[in-house]
């Protein structure tokens, strides 16, 4: 999952444009740690799915994903691990 995390690191750099170092991020309360409000939220979990090849279904979208990389990791891998199994 480590590497996940690191992807999804990236990833909230890139895509919410921040001016930090993506190993500054920390692992848990991004919201007030990053400055995330529910847009920008939405547009990091925009940018997740097309960077994993995933759909977060809506029934998923909790205030959680977007504020712990532990908890979003763990789904990304789960969906991702979904996938590849159905793709066969």
């Amino acid at each position: 999952m480590n590497d996940t995390k690191d992807r999804l690191r990236r990833l909230m750099v890139e895509s919410l444009r921040l001016d930090i170092a993506p190993e500054a991020i920390p692992d848990t309360n991004l919201r007030d740690a990053v400055g995330i409000d529910s847009v920008m939220g939405l547009e990091f979990l925009i940018w997740v799915e097309n960077e994993f090849g995933i759909q977060i279904q809506d029934e998923d979208l909790s205030v959680e994903l977007v504020d712990s990389l532990d908890a979003l990791a763990a789904y990304v891998d789960e969906r991702a691990a979904e996938a590849a199994a159905a793709r066969g």
